[in-house]
């Protein structure tokens, strides 16, 4: 019975070894995630209605979605958002109500990011597992003219620490023109501090952040991918101009209301001369 429970007893100590690591990996991994995650315990983004971009691969019209986006980025966030209403704010003003051709279109970041990256990649059929027949062109180089050729997950989240607003450029170009549109982010639509919190929160620069400022980035980052979501191009991007509202027509209306009156009148004087005539 002793030599019994000898066995017994060593044999659990290779499983209780083996639970050990298995909870030193399960913690090691949840550390990576926290840190890479587009952001941990956001809330779902608020209904919307946005038009899909739509190309002609090789003769097929293909409608892109942000659902599609997202489903090829891992979520809908921030920078994915903000690339894909860039695509569509470029292609409508190169391009118009004509449908652009897959590899016409030539898109320059600023912005080295993941999620404007696959955006970018996906509409001009240049990343990885992306069904398409034809290609179009996708470079990012950044405000200070470096172009960069490696965009591996980790080198671009090497190069992102320094983002700013200025990152959040891009030119939507036709190739067989060479006309481009600037797409420009306008000012208020990250909020105030939002570039130095994310210092913070990703690198650790100048220190980490407080749970105070985990917060108030958390918050901020989910009320900017909302905005990218909802508003209107001309509250997000530079040089578009809101649509004037129509004002009512006051002359069209006081004419029609004096016809009106003078209707009325010659129909009373019809109807009285009649009952006269009686």
């Amino acid at each position: 019975m002793k030599k019994e429970k000898c066995k017994m007893e060593s044999a659990k100590l290779p499983l209780k070894a083996v639970a050990i690591v298995a909870l030193v990996l399960l913690a090691l991994s949840t550390a990576v995630i926290s840190v890479d995650a587009h952001m941990p315990g956001a809330r779902a983004p608020p209904e919307f209605e946005l038009e899909p971009v739509v190309i002609i691969d090789d003769g097929t019209e293909i409608e892109i979605t942000i659902d599609d986006i997202g489903e090829y980025h891992g979520a809908i966030c921030v920078c994915g958002a903000c690339a894909f209403r860039a695509s569509q704010l470029g292609i409508l003003e190169i391009w118009g109500e004509e449908i652009p051709a897959r590899d016409d279109i030539r898109i320059i970041s600023r912005l080295p990011t993941l999620g404007s990256m696959h955006c970018f990649q996906y509409v001009t059929g240049t990343g990885p597992k992306i069904e398409t027949k034809t290609k179009g062109e996708y470079k990012i180089i950044l405000p200070d003219g470096t172009k960069i050729t490696n965009m591996s997950k980790k080198n671009l989240k090497k190069v992102s620490k320094g983002n700013t607003l200025d990152n959040f450029r891009f030119d939507v170009c036709q190739n067989s023109t060479g006309e481009c549109f600037k797409v420009v982010v306008k000012e208020g639509v990250y909020p105030e501090n939002f570039f130095e919190l994310r210092k913070k929160m990703k690198f650790g620069i100048p220190e980490n952040a407080t749970s105070e400022e985990k917060a108030l980035f958390k918050s901020g980052w989910e009320d900017t991918r909302d905005k990218f979501l909802t508003s209107p191009n001309w509250e997000l991007f530079e040089g578009v101009e809101e649509p004037e509202e129509e004002e009512p027509d006051v002359v069209g209306g006081a004419t029609f209301f004096s016809i009106l009156v003078i209707g009325l009148i010659l129909l009373l004087g019809l109807v009285y001369s009649r009952k006269k005539a009686r």
